[in-house]
């Protein structure tokens, strides 16, 4: 795969199911991301991109896209909050082929900050590699605690 045809688009309400999917499948790999909240109804889904969409200024996000392949098809999605966290996902077919790497540099690219920060489950190999690979160093531990 030419990792210079991978481009990133904005997130648009048509991309909304397949953002639905790929939050289902990563709910499903263990250790994937620091929490582990249950898989939200598609309704709560969807009113999350609409108010990203419709009320920007009110959302977590700051911008949203999606990762599309040479043959321009969804292969994952990146964002970038208002404090500098980078999230990503590549859909499993497509990992360990360098996508994840360049569609977090063309998010940079796009969204030029001082500093970044990427969150990683600490079990999770691949994707503190793919953050040592863009530059990122190891900041600190988040500690957690659930209240029942």
């Amino acid at each position: 795969m030419n990792l210079s045809e991978i481009k990133i688009t904005l997130v648009t309400e048509s991309d909304i199911p397949i953002l639905y999917e790929m939050l289902k499948e990563f709910r499903e790999i263990p250790n994937a991301c620091i929490h582990e909240r249950p898989l939200p109804p598609f309704e709560d889904s969807k009113k999350y991109v609409m108010k990203y969409l419709y009320d920007n200024e009110n959302h977590e996000l700051d911008k949203w896209y999606v990762v599309i392949d040479a043959q321009g098809k969804t292969v994952g999605a990146v964002n970038i909050t208002n404090k500098n966290y980078v999230n990503y996902q590549i859909l499993l077919p497509f990992q360990g082929m360098g996508i994840g790497t360049r569609a977090v540099e063309l998010l940079m690219q796009e969204n030029p900050r001082n500093r970044y920060f990427i969150a990683v489950h600490q079990k999770n190999e691949k994707s503190q590699n793919l953050s040592k690979k863009l530059g990122f160093k190891p900041k600190g531990l988040i500690f957690e605690k659930i209240m029942d």
